[in-house]
């Protein structure tokens, strides 16, 4: 009788260590997650800052979506918890905070007056950072990247004109372009993160 009161217990105690073991695995598969999701606000907070003219402020929540999206890639790999749902929202996280919101501040900043040309220029980096991030989920990180992440493409070209309140329209819309052409070439650039499968 004793002997099967302790394996009764026994096997209660397996049991709520399995349970609880569970309920860690499944809160650290949506940590890298909620990190993704962070950096999908702080993309649309820039977008938000930028129609409010707040250009300081919109360049700030790009930066921070930067860091969100540096952060998931870490926590991804830390954790061992990897996955194609992580990279698909990733992508579509980072379209928003490095390719939408960018292009969004550039536009109303210093392009309002450009015609046509403005949204042209817009319409290819956005494609041509698309498309970047698609060859990177089909094919990965090896050793380095190849072709500029949309991530660094994104932040220079926030940066740019804040950093150079008097910059020109043609040269915004020559570094929008540069910026296109990189993302989608084969020219190799260093990896500052290590390939976790979500950028």
């Amino acid at each position: 009788m004793e002997v099967t009161a302790a394996c009764y217990i026994v096997i209660l105690q397996v049991k709520k260590i399995s349970f609880i073991k569970g309920l860690i695995d499944m809160n650290k598969n949506w940590l890298p997650s909620l990190c993704t999701l962070l950096n999908l606000g702080a993309g649309t907070l820039s977008l938000l800052f930028t129609i409010k003219g707040e250009y300081k402020l919109a360049l700030a929540m790009v930066m921070t979506a930067a860091l969100w999206d540096v952060l998931d890639g870490l926590l991804a790999r830390w954790l061992h918890c990897m996955s194609d749902f992580g990279k698909q929202l990733d992508s579509l996280a980072d379209l928003v905070s490095f390719g939408i919101a960018p292009v969004f501040l550039v536009l109303l900043y210093k392009l309002e007056g450009s015609l046509w040309l403005g949204p042209i220029a817009a319409v290819l980096f956005l494609a041509c950072g698309a498309l970047r991030l698609a060859r990177f989920n089909i094919h990965g990180q090896v050793k380095g990247f190849v072709g500029l992440p949309i991530t660094a493409a994104g932040v220079i070209l926030a940066l740019a004109p804040i950093l150079n309140s008097q910059m020109k329209p043609a040269a915004a819309l020559t570094l929008m372009g540069l910026l296109s052409v990189l993302m989608v070439s084969r020219i190799p650039f260093p990896a500052f993160k290590k390939d976790y499968a979500r950028k």
